[in-house]
């Protein structure tokens, strides 16, 4: 096993992995990192434990979509984004819903 440094948003974290698996868990690092980062800047304030839980939720509903829908397995990196942002923009709006009802 290999420990690898992947960094996601401000917090750095060490995985233990296999040698074949390194580059598959480096890419799938930088995505998560890039969805937290596009999640941040849209959602100031949030905290990163929450951003994290966001975007694996994003990426989760992602992966029913396409399990549903019976797609092939390639898809493209637009499709991708564009199911990402989707799904931010949805947990966004509910997250502003939820803040109002606090605050109230």
């Amino acid at each position: 096993m290999n420990e690898i440094e992947i960094a996601i948003g401000k917090s750095k974290y060490q995985i233990s992995c296999e040698e074949s698996k390194k580059e598959e868990i480096l890419n799938a690092a930088t995505k998560l990192n890039e969805i937290v980062n596009a999640l941040s800047f849209k959602m100031r304030g949030v905290d990163e434990k929450t951003l994290l839980v966001m975007a694996a939720l994003s990426i989760g509903s992602y992966s029913e979509k396409v399990e549903s829908t019976n797609k092939s397995p390639e898809i493209s990196e637009r499709d991708v984004f564009d199911a990402v942002s989707e799904n931010m923009e949805n947990v966004a709006d509910y997250l502003e819903k939820l803040v109002k009802k606090i605050t109230k």
